[in-house]
């Protein structure tokens, strides 16, 4: 009954954030972002490396890199929708009624994190889709083997610290927003949590020799990337549950 009730603040959250052009095209583009940079990479290295060996060795060089862009891309729906969900409701004058509701302070704030976990997911898994068939179909008609981008450690690492990120997004946004009064001020205080895929993006290329990248390196990064993500969403969930008081933001409003 509680996830029903949840589920009803999420839908309706996600409708109005919607209704904002901003977030509505925001998630268009987001959408569509990942794949794009990964097929037209792909499209653009059939075309320019004529060698099948040199052609292989660049995608494994170039394969850690893509999957921290992707999750990095993904983490962006998750503060447009989160933003919206609490601190837009104060800007539109419509937080206080839903404060005032019978709703539970769980229920409030599942329902706030659905909102933004749901699509943001949804977008997730549909760019690794797009991404790996797209690619295999380009190789496929260049005459090349088909390969896996992202590749099996990129997958790890999208399917494990991409949700906890979006998770860790959604309960910052939920600390901040007794303390900010503008979307955009909600935007910037959590623009730095999306910093945390460029270390997977970077540490694998310590590694670079003539021989590649290490996979060794790749997978150390990736799992590293994962526990930080972990950490993050522990301890911010546990603020965020045990620090939000609808009395303080009823005040507020």
């Amino acid at each position: 009954m509680g996830l029903d009730k949840s589920l009803i603040v999420a839908k309706t959250d996600l409708k109005m954030a919607l209704q904002v052009g901003y977030v509505k095209y925001g998630l268009i583009f987001v959408a569509a972002i990942g794949p794009i940079m990964v097929l037209a990479t792909v499209g653009l290295l059939v075309f320019t490396i004529p060698s099948e060996a040199e052609f292989i060795v660049v995608m494994l060089m170039m394969s850690p890199t893509i999957s921290p862009m992707i999750g990095l891309v993904a983490i962006i729906p998750a503060s447009l929708i989160a933003a919206n969900a609490l601190v837009g409701e104060r800007e539109q004058n419509t937080l206080e009624p839903l404060l005032c509701t019978p709703l539970t302070d769980r229920e409030l704030l599942v329902g706030k994190v659905l909102s933004s976990f749901i699509p943001s997911m949804a977008l997730l898994l549909g760019s690794i889709l797009v991404s790996e068939i797209g690619t295999i179909i380009l190789l496929m008609l260049a005459g090349y083997p088909p390969m896996l981008l992202p590749d099996f450690a990129g997958l790890f690492l999208l399917l494990t610290a991409g949700p906890l990120m979006i998770l860790a997004m959604n309960s910052i946004m939920i600390l901040i927003s007794g303390r900010v009064s503008r979307v955009y001020e909600a935007y910037q205080s959590s623009g730095a949590l999306v910093m945390v895929f460029i270390l997977p993006m970077i540490l694998p290329m310590m590694t670079l020799s003539g021989g590649g990248i290490d996979s060794a390196a790749v997978w150390f990064s990736n799992i590293l990337t994962v526990l930080i993500a972990a950490t993050l969403f522990i301890v911010t969930w546990v603020l965020a549950f045990s620090r939000f008081n609808r009395d303080r933001m009823v005040s507020l409003v």
